[in-house]
């Protein structure tokens, strides 16, 4: 460490004060060799050794006071040593957990806990990190035997889990050290994150790092719970509009099926990221769930509706974006139902939005629902064929739909009718 950054302390009053006795004593034994060596020597034999006394006791008095205060001075730059050893080693400590917290979110849940097994050993000179749960995730260093080390694992984290807390072994019998920290989900303890080597205990140092970073996962895992739990409510909120609809529209089920397949198909070949093609699909799966504020007389009526029927039966779409916010799907499922009847044109419906204005997802949902509806059989008229369809589609693209998409959707759509076609022969 450079010295320099040493604070030192400012010379205190005793100081001054013992140099200065110093420094007088000094003057006065000069001023009597001085006198002493002069003409009219009157100085006594006495004074002399009182003025040499004084000089000797101030001069020890000041001696003393200087190793007094080089040593308070040490005890000052250890202190700072320690301290900024200390900053340094928080400084790691924060430095691994932020790490961790980056690959727990930005990975798959087992690909990012292995990972960061993996990158613990080199952090804490182990030879093995594990977590211990329903399922045993080991990483070992390279020549380590996995069986001598997953022993070891296994033995700690059994005596965790019965003392409920942190364990920090000492060296065993075998030469082996070990560091746990139990991890609590919804307050019940489900794993325990696990340090092993051989040569010597674990630091208090690596205590709290592996605590810190035990708490990210623990919060990691339970966020995933989390989310497990509302994406198992909304699925099952999901299923029954799903059912809601069909109780008015038969065949609604499957027809949003195909539809929602087909919307993934185009997404995925936008490169969508997995979270906006869950919320496409779901939207696929919901794009008429406004339909339950239709009234039966419309969505039944034999004649052409009126101009009132039909701005009833067109504001469907944000009675849809209504219903997906009161059960609460996201807010892309949201603007994607809301506008999926929307025309780049602006002659579309409720917004009258044009071109790029309209979400990405509604401008994929409109061409799949419109090639969906053309392709199956409806009460006032009979499907036409896939290629007259895919016709239909290109001669309303730049005004109905998308140019762009429609294209990608043309390319796209093969895939996923090869799919459905597996899926219902029980191939998927």
């Amino acid at each position: 460490m450079d010295s320099q950054r040493i604070p030192m302390k400012p010379s205190s009053a005793a100081d001054i004060a013992a140099w200065a006795a110093v420094i007088a004593s000094a003057l006065a034994v000069a001023a009597v060799a001085v006198t002493g060596l002069s003409e009219t020597n009157t100085i006594q034999p006495y004074t002399m050794t009182a003025v040499s006394a004084c000089l000797v006791a101030s001069t020890g008095f000041a001696v003393i006071r200087q190793l007094r205060s080089n040593r308070a001075a040490r005890k000052r730059a250890e202190a700072y040593e320690t301290a900024f050893a200390s900053e340094v080693a928080a400084r790691e400590r924060l430095s691994f957990a932020r790490h961790t917290a980056s690959l727990m979110t930005s990975l798959p849940e087992g690909v990012g806990m292995r990972r960061v097994l993996e990158e613990s050993l080199g952090r804490y000179s182990a030879e093995a990190a594990a977590l211990v749960g329903d399922e045993l995730t080991v990483a070992t260093a390279e020549g380590v035997e996995r069986s001598d080390a997953q022993a070891g694992v296994l033995r700690v984290a059994l005596r965790t889990v019965r003392a409920g807390r942190a364990v920090a072994d000492e060296l065993e019998d075998d030469g082996s050290s070990t560091l746990t920290i139990p991890l609590r989900i919804r307050g019940q303890l489900k794993h325990v994150m696990v340090l092993w080597r051989r040569g010597g205990p674990f630091s208090a140092d690596d205590l709290d790092g592996l605590s810190l970073v035990a708490r990210i996962v623990e919060l990691s895992m339970e966020n995933r719970a989390l989310l497990s739990d509302v994406r198992n409510r909304l699925s099952g909120t999901l299923q029954m509009m799903i059912e809601l609809v069909e109780q008015r529209l038969p065949e609604y089920g499957a027809y949003s099926e195909r539809v929602a397949n087909y919307a993934v198909a185009v997404g995925r070949s936008l490169g969508m990221p997995d979270d906006e093609l869950e919320d496409l699909r779901t939207a696929g799966l919901l794009h008429d769930v406004g339909m339950l504020t239709v009234p039966e007389t419309i969505l039944t009526s034999p004649n052409r509706l009126t101009a009132d029927e039909m701005a009833v039966l067109r504001a469907h779409p944000e009675h849809g974006a209504e219903l997906t916010r009161v059960a609460s799907f996201g807010p892309g499922v949201q603007q994607a139902i809301r506008s999926h009847h929307e025309r780049v044109d602006g002659t579309g419906y409720p917004a009258g939005l044009t071109g790029d204005s309209i979400p990405a997802a509604s401008r994929i949902l409109s061409i799949c629902d419109a090639y969906v509806a053309l392709i199956s059989d409806r009460p006032h008229r009979a499907r036409i064929s896939e290629q007259e369809a895919v016709a239909t589609l290109r001669a309303s693209a730049g005004t109905h739909y998308d140019a762009d998409l429609v294209e990608l959707f043309v390319m796209a759509r093969s895939g996923a009718t090869s799919q459905e076609a597996r899926r219902q022969r029980g191939v998927l």
